[in-house]
């Protein structure tokens, strides 16, 4: 798989780091799950981040009648193995709950994941051939990571693997892929702010 859209440094580094959002790391760990470079990457600033730790003063930690065994007995519990994912699905999206597929416009279909306790909003979108996306811009953030087929628009074109960072700055038209369609999963945070007649139609349909 040839990818030409990686996360900024920037997102990958607060990834390593746990400092995500659970519904946006989501969504990066699905484009990592498909992208070696973003792996290599990512073990690159992970042993950056090591390398601080260890040039970091030790901090004393607290004892205490509470803190007795609490190591072992976390170490002693049995680790849930996820289920297998269904077809043609990253890896990562095992343990999540996902609603079954509703059309939400012609040739178009959007599914939810479900991530309790995420403050971003985690969806699917699946796209027909040749179908043009309403023109739309945001309030926060869009991650999406292309899972099959592919789309472009005035900052590029994604196909599968790759990964679109969108935030408040970008207004776009995403145009699906004439032969292959697309298939994505999104997150977002904020509004997506849908332009134009037939995007305030499908406002109500969508619900993000």
């Amino acid at each position: 798989m040839s990818t030409s859209h990686r996360p900024s440094d920037e997102t990958l580094a607060a990834f390593a780091a746990g400092q995500l959002d659970e519904g946006l790391a989501l969504v990066v760990a699905c484009h990592i799950e498909a992208d070696h470079g973003s792996r290599q990457r990512l073990r690159e600033l992970q042993s950056v981040q090591g390398a601080l730790l260890d040039n970091a003063e030790p901090a004393a930690m607290e004892t205490g009648p509470r803190d007795t065994g609490t190591f072992a007995q976390t170490s002693a519990r049995p680790v849930a193995v996820p289920p297998a994912p269904a077809a043609g699905l990253p890896r990562v999206l095992s343990p999540y709950a996902l609603s079954p597929w509703r059309p939400i416009g012609l040739r178009i279909a959007m599914r939810r994941v479900e991530v309790p306790g995420a403050e971003a909003r985690v969806f699917m979108l699946r796209a027909g051939p040749g179908i043009a996306l309403p023109h739309h811009k945001h309030s926060g953030l869009e991650w999406t990571t292309i899972l099959a087929g592919a789309y472009e628009h005035q900052y590029g074109r994604y196909a599968a693997g790759d990964f679109d960072e969108a935030d408040s700055d970008h207004d776009h038209t995403p145009l699906v892929d004439a032969v292959e369609g697309c298939t994505c999963i999104a997150a977002v945070t904020g509004s997506i702010l849908f332009q134009g007649w037939l995007g305030r139609l499908l406002q109500p349909l969508v619900r993000l």
